[in-house]
């Protein structure tokens, strides 16, 4: 075993488990040497979940604060009668200073779920269940939501159409990582349904898309970081309580 214990201490982890691996297929019957070996395999368990944890404790500041910048252009809402996750809207895409047009409007919520929303108000219905968003040649769209899906909604006031479609994560597809890449150029918008219907999004919508696309992967890298970080103390723990002495 000193050899593995060698490796194990020049870092050589992977090969440490190999060798460990070996002893367990080839001595089935030495009790003593696969429980030893048990205990340096604990021992490469715990090193490489305190790796772990020192990486993700480095790199967690660095996302909070990423994540802490593009948020300043958020407000937090949350109604806390009927809501147990608050959501993140960009300032220039808050629901009731948009009512009345047509446009693309985006949210990430607390868990870092990413919500896009297809708002389209017009004489003509369209029963859109998808978007494309294009540059040229170059294009994407999301998936489909027909129209009896609870997240596609649509109504009539008086012959004027109102039609609002959610697109969650990867409903979404490629399209908020589009508008990201091209947020200085042009983009078209196509609503396809029924009848399709096109604009652009204006300059002041680019960004505000934009910016809620980098919140989410900075809010999910956050997330995944304080993941890591459990599961390897959790880890820790239950290999330092397996041989902990009784009091």
């Amino acid at each position: 075993m000193s050899n593995i214990e060698l490796l194990i201490e020049n870092n050589l982890l992977n090969t440490a488990k190999i060798e460990l691996d070996s002893i367990h297929i080839l001595y089935p019957r030495m009790v003593d040497a696969r429980r030893t070996a048990k205990a340096l395999e604990d021992t490469i368990t715990r090193k490489e979940n305190l790796r772990i944890l020192a990486y993700c404790d480095s790199i967690l500041p660095i996302k909070k604060q990423q994540a802490d910048s593009i948020a300043k252009n958020f407000r937090f809402e949350k109604n806390e009668n009927y809501q147990n996750t608050g959501n993140f809207v960009y300032k220039t895409l808050q629901l009731e200073a948009n009512i009345e047009r047509t446009y693309l409007r985006a949210y990430v919520d607390e868990n870092a779920d990413f919500y896009l929303i297809s708002n389209y108000t017009g004489t003509t219905k369209l029963s859109h269940t998808n978007l494309k968003v294009s540059v040229g040649e170059s294009y994407v769209q999301t998936n489909d939501i027909p129209t009896d899906n609870p997240m596609n909604h649509e109504f009539n006031d008086e012959g004027v159409y109102w039609e609002i479609v959610t697109f969650k994560n990867e409903l979404a597809a490629e399209v908020p990582v589009f508008i990201a890449q091209y947020a200085n150029e042009r983009i078209k918008v196509t609503l396809q349904g029924k009848r399709n219907y096109t604009y652009y999004l204006t300059n002041g919508d680019k960004k505000a898309l934009a910016e809620t696309y980098n919140l989410r992967v900075a809010k999910k890298d956050v997330i995944m970081l304080e993941k890591e970080i459990q599961k390897a103390i959790a880890n820790i723990e239950k290999i330092n309580q397996r041989y902990s002495t009784p009091d």
